[in-house]
């Protein structure tokens, strides 16, 4: 039997708004703030890291000017992020002579069963580049729809407290995950260790003291460099209050401890913006999100997101 002759009917209809390179200029400079070439440097990598030696499947017998349309079919519900990574990885190894269309943006929620991105193109490009092009964007979305989903719950609360991730990121992947939090409405905290003066336990423990630490750093830090500091306790909490820290961070504090240090740092300095961080989940944003802290910092947000579920779908033309 000669299966290439069996054209199965194609269920589902092509997108309508056709992506173009522009789409992806201005995700990576307005999205990303990068130049598009350092996001074309990592889709390369990604693709040679898949693609080794080469595909010997290809080797099966090609017509090196077969044409094919794919679908990638969402299988769940989720909050889309992603896109231009997926459309960026097809142009890559079609070398542009490819057609990509969606009707979805950024941050869209996605319903089970719906074309994410579509498109028309040789059929052995296309298949170059379907793990990659799939894997980063179900990862993100993940993290998106996490977020989302815990965002959504912390407004039912506070409309103001800010939900942060962490540095808790996969190395090489931060910024891309750390752009999904966003998709969903959160703020970044640093970025990386030159972003930002962050005291934390292990910092103090080899400095000595609180106080020491502050005065060192607002003496020789760049001028637009802010200072976070980590504390335990409220005897650490009142040394940092009283010594020019810009965002004190309350590490696993008990919700009364955590009332105490709001009421105290707005008698003393309401400018002081307070981070709770430990111990946050699904579970307790109730109780969190209306201690009146300002901003909730969870590397769960990264971490702990699960891939959304996607799959391509390849056609012949009828």
């Amino acid at each position: 039997m000669d299966l290439t002759k069996v054209k199965p009917h194609c269920p589902f209809l092509m997108p309508k708004n056709a992506l173009c390179q522009s789409d992806f200029t201005g995700f990576c400079t307005a999205k990303l703030g990068v130049a598009p070439h350092r996001i074309i440097n990592d889709i390369v990598q990604w693709l040679d890291e898949d693609h080794g030696a080469g595909d010997p499947s290809l080797f099966a017998g090609f017509n090196k000017n077969l044409t094919a349309q794919f679908f990638v079919i969402a299988k769940q519900d989720f909050t889309l992020s992603g896109l231009p990574i997926m459309q960026e990885t097809f142009n890559q190894t079609s070398s542009g002579q490819i057609k990509l269309y969606s009707d979805f943006e950024e941050g869209d929620s996605i319903p089970k069963g719906s074309v994410v991105i579509a498109g028309e193109g040789y059929a052995s490009s296309i298949l170059l580049a379907e793990r990659v092009a799939l894997n980063l964007s179900s990862k993100l979305s993940g993290i998106t729809t996490k977020t989302k989903s815990i965002l959504s719950e912390i407004r039912k609360y506070s409309s103001t407290v800010s939900l942060l991730e962490t540095r808790k990121t996969t190395p090489g992947l931060r910024i891309y995950e750390k752009y999904a939090t966003r998709v969903a409405g959160a703020r970044n905290h640093r970025h990386g260790l030159d972003t930002g003066a962050m005291l934390k336990e292990n910092h103090l423990r080899s400095i000595g003291s609180i106080e020491e630490a502050l005065d060192n750093l607002n003496k020789n830090i760049p001028i637009l460099t802010k200072i976070e500091i980590e504390v335990s306790n409220l005897n650490e909490f009142r040394a940092a209050l009283n010594r020019g820290a810009d965002v004190i961070m309350l590490d696993n504090f008990s919700y009364d401890d955590v009332k105490i240090a709001v009421q105290e740092k707005n008698k003393i300095n309401k400018n002081i913006k307070l981070e709770l961080s430990g111990n946050l989940d699904e579970k307790n944003i109730e109780e969190i999100a209306s201690l009146g802290v300002d901003y909730l910092s969870m590397g769960a947000l990264i971490h702990k997101a699960i891939w959304v579920d996607m799959s391509l779908q390849l056609y012949l033309p009828a």
